[in-house]
């Protein structure tokens, strides 16, 4: 993979950070504050790539500013999921639901007031990053996914709903953030339906999870959400099953389905 191509793509990726953060600042949709954290994630997810070869600088730790901002960022978007979540399943707890607005207001009020601050340190970070940026070749690309993908096999295969699953979720999605970048050079193959499929049930069961938690007073409430959790958990054990061969297997379809 050509550095030229690599920066294009970074620049790429993080002008829409910055714009995602930017129409954020003006209208405060949290839908353009949702594309600014998966944003981030794919920045870094490039990075950890790059990273991974050893002839290359950290750049990781160039990307820090921004991780801060993307820290920020989540206290709101936190604040409003649980207001959602809230609404969803009818608690009728007020207090507890304008508690979560407060929060969410007064998160973005900080974030917003510090705008010129964290603009210039994306800025900043950007040049830095952009300069430092090297080639990397297929063949290490190749064994990055290949060893990555064995990793989160033998983690499936010794199955348990910890935090272990939650980390397996995370290096799922970094292979499907990079798998744009480099798939003309991969020599494994990397079916991209099946890797989304796993990434999604398994942060629907970590929300799952962490609602159960957070929502422990509420007996009624909780044992919804185990219902729920249930259901999940097969759904992941059943996805799963044979995950190395699932998610290096991709079908070409006959060429008067692709017209």
């Amino acid at each position: 993979m050509k550095k030229k191509e690599e920066k294009k793509y970074f620049d790429k990726e993080w002008e829409q950070m910055k714009c995602s953060l930017l129409a954020f600042f003006k209208k405060e949709n949290q839908e353009d504050l949702h594309r600014f954290r998966v944003q981030v994630k794919k920045l870094h997810a490039f990075l950890l790539l790059s990273d991974s070869s050893n002839h290359h600088p950290g750049l990781a730790p160039y990307f820090k500013p921004v991780k801060k901002i993307f820290k920020k960022a989540g206290e709101i978007r936190n604040a409003f999921i649980n207001q959602e979540l809230a609404k969803e399943h009818q608690t009728g707890n007020t207090v507890f639901i304008s508690s979560q607005r407060e929060l969410q207001i007064d998160a973005t009020n900080k974030l917003r007031s510090k705008q010129v601050k964290y603009l210039k340190k994306i800025k900043d970070a950007h040049e830095t990053i952009k300069g430092k940026i090297r080639s990397i070749s297929n063949v290490h690309t190749s064994l990055f996914y290949q060893n990555l993908l064995q990793y989160i096999s033998d983690t499936l295969t010794n199955l348990k709903f910890n935090e272990d699953l939650h980390n397996c979720r995370k290096q799922v999605k970094n292979l499907v953030y990079n798998h744009k970048l480099v798939r003309s050079g991969l020599a494994i193959g990397f079916n991209t339906d099946y890797m989304h499929q796993v990434q999604t049930v398994i942060g629907d069961w970590h929300d799952n999870a962490l609602a159960i938690e957070f929502y422990s007073g509420d007996k009624a409430m909780v044992a919804e959400l185990k219902k729920q959790g249930a259901k999940l958990k097969r759904n992941i054990t059943s996805l799963t099953k044979d995950f190395f061969n699932q998610a290096t297997t991709v079908v070409d379809l006959p060429v008067e389905q692709l017209s």
